[in-house]
């Protein structure tokens, strides 16, 4: 274990980005150094975003983190909580990595746990999205992979931000470019690969059926977020905190 913990592979976050520059459909885009998606932080990860190969204006450490794992997933004092404000939101049994490996194993598929988590966690969203809002800048949302629950709320975020479909996907699957250094970090860290080597990265499918969800109500992402308690002033503040015009040249 000591070996694994010292290689590069495992020093910094593998699945880190700066959601910036992400473009609406309405001539806006998402401003760099808000809100990052990652897989989990750990001890001895650097503090310094040059060291992490974060854009220019991207700064690091986060000053809020939204941490998706379960309590049975965070038993160690989070690794930012002397420099962050650390909101656990542990967004229930439905995409913990073993029932992530029953359902791609079940005739559903994965698309299912997806939307099964979306349904079950509305009221868990729409307080992320009010932590986004509000909350001191850049927000890190993260998991414990960066990719299946992590997917998920970005996806929903993106997707209520107007941000077009096909590069909310595209975003999702970037995981999918970084998998030898992301499972290296999570082996070194006590977490085993799945049986199924179609859950070590991300489908598509997966999180399509969740923005299906999101269209298929009448008005849209927004509407379906103003079902799970997400208000209009809620909806407001996300775009001003997240959103810029984007110049002409």
């Amino acid at each position: 274990m000591t070996a694994f913990l010292s290689s590069a592979a495992t020093r910094r976050p593998a699945n880190l980005r700066d959601l910036g520059g992400l473009r609406t459909t309405d001539g806006y885009r998402v401003r760099h150094g808000v809100l990052y998606r990652s897989d989990a932080p750990r001890p001895g990860d650097p503090r310094d975003a040059r060291a992490l190969d974060l854009p220019e204006g991207s700064p690091w450490p986060p000053r809020t983190v939204v941490d998706l794992r379960s309590a049975a997933e965070t038993r160690e004092p989070h690794p930012l909580a002397d420099v962050a404000d650390v909101r656990p939101v542990p967004l229930g049994a439905s995409l913990t990595p073993e029932r992530v490996a029953t359902a791609a194993a079940g005739e559903d598929g994965l698309g299912w746990a997806y939307r099964l988590l979306a349904a079950e966690a509305g009221a868990e969203l729409a307080g992320i999205v009010r932590t986004v809002a509000d909350a001191p800048a850049p927000v890190l949302v993260h998991c414990a992979a960066g990719k299946d629950r992590t997917g998920i709320v970005v996806g929903v975020l993106l997707a209520v931000l107007d941000v077009p479909r096909a590069t909310v996907v595209a975003d999702y699957l970037r995981t999918n470019e970084v998998l030898p250094t992301l499972w290296d970090r999570l082996r070194a860290w006590g977490q085993p690969e799945p049986d199924d080597e179609a859950l070590l990265g991300v489908d598509a499918a997966a999180l399509e059926a969740v923005l299906d969800d999101l269209d298929a109500h009448p008005a849209g992402a927004a509407g379906r977020l103003r079902e799970w308690g997400v208000g209009d002033d809620d909806l407001r503040r996300l775009a001003e905190r997240l959103l810029e015009p984007v110049l002409p040249h």
